[in-house]
């Protein structure tokens, strides 16, 4: 009875010797992509440092290299290059080249057939429309007008409008503003010249239609809701009791 307990001591000795500790710091990731996670394995003859690395190869493919000494930033494949750690880890993995390009989900139904010239050229001519009723903005142009009223004062009827930075130079453009779908003459104000002032049409309610083109394409077409609009310029009569 006393030999078997001595046995079974012994192989539990023997189970125990033979584990493997991972380093509780966590994973030592280099710049060229490759993880690894140091450990120690016990065995008979006492502990050897190792690592258990992982590294994505070009393709996509996952990698489990192993390796027999401790991974740290002194490492010779820590400084390596990601060539390479292709080279070394990534042997036999297709690499992706101008005439072999990666293959991916989307191109499996994408139709084989390109357009012939003839059908590129049958194409009907964009007509570039210059009414503000049309509704449709054709030539992809930048905004003149950023959309925001520094001042509304209908007393005066005057109104000015932010214009996008750098401001574009307008004096040799024609340029066309529509306020509730009436004309209007606009001018850039002399005090600050990101400001572009316009007369406010009469009978124009707000909320009304703001519609800009330049040389004939529309730049602008949004509603302005006049809020902040005001007769700040008229003054209110008071009376002596």
């Amino acid at each position: 009875m006393h030999r078997l307990f001595r046995l079974f001591a012994i192989f539990s000795t023997l189970l125990l010797s033979m584990c493997t500790v991972y380093d509780q710091s966590g994973s030592i990731v280099s710049l060229n992509g490759l993880s690894c996670q140091n450990r120690t394995d016990y065995g008979l003859g006492g502990g050897q440092q190792a690592a258990t690395c992982y590294y994505k190869c070009p393709d996509g493919t996952i990698r489990r290299p192993e390796l027999d000494e401790e991974f740290t930033v002194s490492s010779p494949l820590y400084g390596a290059s990601k060539d390479e750690v292709d080279a070394q880890f990534c042997q036999g993995v297709s690499q992706p080249t101008a005439s072999q390009p990666v293959p991916t989900d989307l191109a499996t139904d994408a139709p084989t057939d390109l357009p012939t010239e003839a059908a590129v050229t049958a194409a009907p001519p964009t007509e570039i429309l210059s009414s503000p009723t049309a509704g449709i903005v054709v030539q992809n142009l930048p905004p003149l007008l950023r959309g925001d009223v520094t001042m509304c004062d209908v007393a005066i009827n005057l109104i000015n409008f932010r214009m996008i930075e750098p401001v574009p130079e307008l004096a040799e453009t024609d340029l066309e503003v529509q306020i509730g779908d009436q004309p209007t003459t606009c001018f850039v104000n002399p005090t600050n010249t990101s400001l572009l002032s316009c007369n406010i049409p009469a009978g124009v309610t707000f909320p009304a239609r703001v519609f800009v083109s330049l040389d004939g394409a529309t730049v602008n077409d949004f509603i302005y809701d006049g809020l902040g609009c005001a007769k700040i310029a008229t003054a209110f009569p008071t009376t002596t009791p």
